[in-house]
């Protein structure tokens, strides 16, 4: 009895700890909701998310709508990580404080700020090489 009554705990323990994940959720796309203006999420190389220290997943269809909702929720915000899909490989999540953003007027993104992220300085200068434009910051962004 004792032995299955430590399986349950650990069980229980498990999925405790699954439930409260803070990285980011699966997209569904196509069908998911941008959290913030509510469009459909399409595009694998815009899309971001935010998650929240109960390890709910915020998502968005680009990174200024995150940076909006941000902004507009910071209690929410409080202690939540923010996820930035890679432009060069898209749907591989970079960590926000470990990607680099760029914006630029070459490249079209669902919400028209051309913002994206590339995960080094050295994707950065390669893709600005091809698409000119700057490096942003996420402070900038989410005002």
């Amino acid at each position: 009895m004792n032995g299955l009554r430590t399986t349950l705990t650990v069980l229980a323990l498990t999925l405790l700890i699954a439930g409260c994940s803070t990285g980011p959720a699966d997209i569904h796309y196509g069908s998911d909701e941008c959290a913030h203006c509510r469009m459909m999420i399409a595009d694998p190389a815009f899309a971001s998310q935010m998650v929240t220290v109960t390890g709910k997943a915020v998502k968005f269809d680009a990174i200024e709508c995150m940076g909006s909702y941000r902004s507009e929720n910071p209690a929410e915000a409080e202690g939540a990580s923010f996820w930035v899909s890679d432009f060069n490989e898209p749907g591989t999540w970079l960590g926000l404080e470990d990607a680099v953003l760029i914006q630029s007027e070459n490249i079209r993104s669902p919400m028209g700020a051309g913002l994206l992220a590339v995960e080094s300085q050295q994707a950065a200068e390669r893709h600005m090489a091809e698409y000119p434009g700057q490096r942003t910051s996420w402070e900038r962004i989410a005002r």
